[in-house]
């Protein structure tokens, strides 16, 4: 039996890539402008969609753009560490579900969230060795741009591979692009999830429990 996580607004409520691209930024202030239109398109697009997913990457590639992998992976380390310690920036119930999860070897956290950033913010948080399906990068002289993308229909791909026919029991999201994983669990907890992306769990008939406001 499997406890999937999602990582960004249940593991950490802030977003962790959006908290390293900010970082970077303050380094390259002319991309804001592109980023920030880049970001409210994003924003105003369906969870559920594809819109969303291709403005997020299109913010990465503009952030990160002439970023080597040793700069990239200080960065993350750098962004995982300041998150980790922040205060109440993970529900108390859900770390400990987490960690839990993690003793009996029956967690699994999955990612939209780029590889070493997410490892990273994990091992800061005291679960190292939790396995981790999150998304690649893959560097070139241009920078990081994305390999793999997990996310979405992406996210049950990537785990049916990792824990092939493993029982999915509980999911702890907050998002309805989680929507494909959720219809494979048998419980889903929404996490300080927005009431739009509560609608959507109920109008494509998933029960779920709600865990915040």
């Amino acid at each position: 039996m499997i406890t999937v996580f999602d990582l960004d607004g249940v593991l950490s409520r802030a977003d962790t890539m959006a908290s390293l691209v900010f970082e970077r930024l303050r380094t390259r202030p002319w991309l804001v402008l592109p980023v920030a239109a880049l970001a409210l398109t994003a924003a105003l697009a369906p969870a559920a969609g594809s819109l969303r997913p291709r403005c997020n990457r299109a913010i990465v590639h503009v952030a990160l753009a002439g970023v080597s992998e040793v700069e990239y992976g200080r960065l993350a380390r750098r962004t995982a560490r300041a998150l980790a310690g922040r205060p109440g920036n993970v529900r108390p119930e859900v770390l400990s579900a987490l960690r839990r999860a993690s003793a009996d070897g029956t967690g699994v956290v999955t990612t939209a969230t780029e590889q070493m950033l997410a490892t990273a913010y994990l091992d800061a948080l005291g679960v190292a060795g939790m396995p981790v399906l999150a998304s690649r990068f893959r560097f070139a002289a241009g920078g990081a741009r994305f390999a793999d993308h997990n996310v979405g229909a992406r996210k049950v791909e990537t785990l049916d591979a990792a824990r092939p026919g493993a029982i999915l029991d509980t999911l702890y999201t907050d998002s309805a692009s989680d929507l494909p994983l959720a219809r494979r669990c048998t419980r889903t907890v929404l996490v300080d999830a927005r009431p739009r992306s509560e609608r959507e769990f109920q109008r494509h008939g998933v029960e779920f429990r709600r865990l915040g406001t």
